[in-house]
């Protein structure tokens, strides 16, 4: 039995070193409504307006593969809830990118793009280094119980952005 206890000690203490993400998780979830940030790594997963992951991949070659990394900062302020994005993508300098900040919940069948209650969107457009961070805050609304963030390269070809990230998880307001 002891030998198991400190097999398991080890595993956490090693789960735990090699996977910080793992820490801001259970930092945001142990924090919520506080003014300390919360800092979420982008990934390059498509989602609907209620956070669910789009079932249907969008179509190729209208979508290229990502290149970019990018994390967001986010916390409360008062009424508001500000997000610090920033975005590295060194194949693509001088790219434009929509920026949005969406509170949930909300239904799967509301939209959530500029313009919908309880979202916020801003350009983002990459150095010629291929890094880029902007600023983008809202009031936020009643019953809102977290935010995330998108960033989209639109596609004048599609529907479909040509290129998107989003926060690998919800921050708790």
């Amino acid at each position: 039995m002891r030998r198991l206890t400190r097999t398991m000690t080890i595993t956490a203490a090693i789960t735990l070193a090699s996977c910080p993400a793992a820490i801001t998780v259970a930092t945001a979830v142990a924090n919520p409504g506080t003014s300390s940030a919360t800092r979420v790594a982008l990934g390059a997963a498509m989602r609907q307006c209620d956070y669910s992951r789009t079932s249907v991949a969008p179509m190729l070659p209208a979508v290229s593969p990502p290149t970019g990394t990018g994390s967001a900062l986010i916390h409360r302020a008062g009424s508001q809830v500000v997000a610090e994005v920033h975005l590295v993508d060194a194949a693509q300098p001088g790219m434009h990118y929509d920026v949005g900040l969406i509170q949930e919940p909300r239904p799967s069948t509301a939209p959530c793009g500029p313009g919908a209650p309880g979202t916020a969107f801003t350009g983002l457009d990459l150095d010629a280094a291929g890094t880029g961070t902007v600023t983008i805050r809202d009031t936020v609304r009643q019953g809102t119980t977290g935010v995330w963030v998108i960033v989209e390269h639109p596609n004048s070809n599609s529907q479909d952005p040509a290129e998107f990230y989003t926060s690998e998880f919800l921050v708790p307001m």
